[in-house]
């Protein structure tokens, strides 16, 4: 059997054909990682590092973010605190000792004529998408590269907080459709920028999900945020782009929608909100790719790697016998994932998925 590139089996995946075995790929979201592997710190998220540790480990994509991915930590010449900056979208974030790469979100801000125009007039510049450029050099197409951008729903969900976005939905629906379009043409042009710089496919954060439901109503998703949603995909599709929508929670209220979206795949199908992965299969698993889903905060963090085996093992014989399938968890490798854990599951991973 022909020997395929990390690249060419993510994109098989995507189309829904075998390779020589399925892609594996996460995000890897703990720090000590880097030093351990490579010998050097990334707390700046640089886009070499990050394709190189995706490497040395052996996956199949990496996931690098574009410069204005909402939280991200940025350059500390540029932080306003021992351990604060503000985003260029007035974002005040602060960085803890488990947020890496990210801060978190710390003022909510109001909905008002202001703020949109604020979202308006942010410019989105070639600087913004360097650090995939530098990743993508650095694979020279040896494995997929994602470029991470922010969904509208994810990118207001931070920017106001749910009390403040669901109050906008009553009190002034109007002005929010106004935030929705400001913010969709902006993400718009940033992955249009990725996709020129040649990424793979676009990892679209938009987290629209918490346990057991979505964040608001489906109703109130489908009015007011998927029109918008599925312009910006097709956008996207029509430069030549691809699509990893990734929400944590549950949306199995909305899986049929966003499989009409426009994706070509989807994560996290996230256990522990109460996503059923042989359901999301018969629902939409011949639309699109299914990225996941081994639980990350559970099975990944105990010590019996047998678990974390029959994890794999379940999730290739529930999604990816047509080879629609990348394997991963259903979260990231995150802080309490021991790496021993993290080297196990990708070996273990590329040695289930082969095909004969």
């Amino acid at each position: 059997m022909k020997t395929y590139t990390g690249k060419e089996r993510v994109l098989c995946a995507f189309e829904h054909r075998r390779a020589d075995w399925l892609p594996v790929f996460d995000i890897v979201n703990k720090p000590d990682m880097y030093p351990a592997l490579l010998g050097a710190d990334n707390y700046e998220s640089d886009g070499k590092l990050t394709a190189r540790l995706a490497l040395k480990l052996g996956m199949d994509a990496v996931t690098i973010h574009t410069a204005p991915y909402t939280c991200l930590i940025p350059p500390r010449d540029r932080f306003d605190g021992p351990d604060t900056f503000t985003d260029r979208f007035g974002v005040r974030c602060k960085v803890t000792d488990t947020s890496w790469p990210l801060g978190m979100a710390v003022n909510p801000r109001e909905l008002d004529e202001e703020l949109v125009e604020r979202i308006r007039s942010v410019k989105v510049t070639d600087a913004d998408v360097e650090q995939v450029r530098r990743g993508i050099a650095e694979v020279d197409d040896g494995i997929a590269v994602f470029a991470g951008v922010r969904g509208t729903f994810g990118f207001l969900f931070i920017l106001l907080g749910l009390e403040n976005l669901s109050m906008a939905i009553y009190e002034d629906p109007e002005l929010l459709r106004e935030a929705i379009d400001a913010a969709t043409d902006y993400w718009t042009e940033v992955g249009l920028r990725a996709i020129e710089a040649g990424c793979t496919a676009l990892y679209v954060a938009n987290d629209m999900g918490m346990n057991g439901r979505t964040l608001i109503a489906p109703d109130q998703l489908r009015e007011f945020f998927f029109p918008a949603m599925r312009r910006q995909f097709k956008a996207w599709k029509d430069a030549g782009g691809r699509i990893l929508l990734h929400s944590c929670g549950n949306v199995d209220a909305v899986l049929e929608d966003l499989a009409d979206s426009g994706i070509d795949a989807i994560n996290n199908i996230q256990v522990r909100a109460g996503m059923n992965l042989a359901d999301v299969k018969r629902r939409i698993g011949d639309r699109v790719a299914i990225v996941g889903n081994v639980d990350a905060t559970g099975i990944m963090c105990q010590p019996d790697q047998a678990r974390i085996a029959e994890a794999i093992r379940e999730v290739i014989e529930t999604a990816g016998q047509d080879g629609g399938l990348i394997i991963a968890t259903d979260h990231s490798f995150h802080e309490g994932v021991p790496m021993e854990n993290v080297q196990f599951f990708i070996e273990k991973a590329r040695e289930l998925g082969r095909f004969d």
